[in-house]
């Protein structure tokens, strides 16, 4: 590990310094994708723990899986009629009244994917921890073999549990027994999501974290890390290069005359959750982000066919300036204003305010390995 001062943490000192126990929010296997999205956006948040019956005991549920915002966007573009009712909305200005993606369920989207969520040992060192969020991609890890024993008062479905906005007999059909389940040592913000969960016998189940933790951590202990955090902004985003390369290659970026639909679908090809709009000066305009899309409904889906700009305003996505740093700002400045303003990541701009690169939760923890 480049920065020695981390290598005597472990993940369960992240966990620890978390903060107090707070109810989370929980999704089943059988919810539709548009509930998961609904839910996201109420609470802001990207990604939710999903349940489901238990195999050994109907009367309980079990941990299936963690959705992202981002899982649930790749498989509502890659949908064969999506473009279909997405054309028809445009045209009609009014749904089709057919079942969309919409309507599938969020087990449907687990079975989906590639690779099920990445799983660390609570007393794993710190370092693999960051390996995990940075070569291979994640932005959730599942935390296992956690014992808190009683420290947590037991909860049940009760008035104070977060549940799925929907109708009421809709309600009464999905509704499923809590059992002795327990939640615990849970954050839930607009850049984290994660959870812990018990069964009789206070045996913790599942705990997630996510980078957005990580980064908190990291700077909670900043008088600890000396010249690690004096990096400039440009050579945080120069440290992802090949080795020997002289300049950065040219951003990728969308234009205001690009759909939201073509947007997404950029998203997911470029592995990145946000691009940059820019004018035809190429100065930066706003961001597009993958988590935008938790503002769609069946009754707006068309939305996705008109420009980026449009989208954004028709769903009363922000449109604020996003966060923009400059060639000489540092790592503790930058990670000092991600988390102060709640901000997922950095825009690093020329003299002219164009974007030349972006640097991500990922590229923060990057550079500690």
């Amino acid at each position: 590990m480049k920065t020695s001062a981390l290598e005597k943490y472990t993940v369960r000192d992240v966990l620890e310094y978390r903060g107090n126990p707070q109810l989370n929010y929980t999704i089943g296997d059988t919810n539709t994708v548009e509930e998961a999205l609904a839910l996201m956006d109420i609470h802001d948040i990207v990604s939710l723990p999903v349940f489901g019956r238990s195999k050994v005991n109907s009367a309980m549920e079990s941990f299936v899986d963690i959705v992202s915002v981002y899982d649930l966007r790749d498989y509502i573009i890659q949908s064969k009629d999506l473009e279909d009712e997405v054309q028809f909305q445009l045209l009609s200005g009014r749904p089709s009244g057919n079942p969309t993606v919409l309507q599938h369920s969020v087990g449907q989207v687990v079975q989906s994917r590639k690779h099920a969520s990445k799983q660390i040992s609570a007393s794993a060192p710190l370092e693999q921890l960051l390996q995990l969020f940075t070569s291979m991609g994640q932005h959730r890890v599942l935390v296992t073999d956690l014992d808190f024993g009683s420290e947590f008062p037991e909860t049940t479905a009760d008035e104070n549990t977060p549940t799925v906005p929907q109708s009421q007999s809709q309600s009464q059909q999905n509704q499923k027994p809590a059992g002795n389940r327990q939640r615990g040592r849970s954050i839930d913000s607009g850049c984290s999501s994660s959870t812990v969960e018990y069964y009789e016998g206070g045996h913790v189940v599942v705990c997630g974290l996510t980078q957005y933790d990580v980064v908190r951590f990291i700077q909670h202990h900043n008088h600890e890390l000396w010249h690690s955090l004096d990096a400039s902004a440009m050579e945080i985003a120069m440290e992802r290069m090949p080795r020997g390369a002289a300049s950065l290659p040219q951003i990728a970026h969308l234009s205001i005359r690009d759909s939201a639909l073509s947007a997404m679908k950029r998203l997911r090809d470029t592995q990145v959750s946000a691009l940059p709009v820019v004018d035809a000066d190429g100065k930066l305009i706003t961001e597009v982000a993958g988590t935008g899309i938790r503002r769609l409904r069946s009754h707006n889906v068309g939305m996705l066919g008109k420009p980026v700009l449009a989208f954004m305003f028709n769903l009363d996505l922000s449109v604020a300036h996003p966060y923009v740093v400059r060639e000489s700002f540092t790592l503790s400045q930058i990670m000092s204003g991600m988390l102060r303003m709640n901000y997922r990541r950095a825009w690093l701009v020329d003299q002219e305010a164009r974007p030349i690169s972006v640097i991500s939760l990922t590229n923060v923890l990057q550079h500690f390995l």
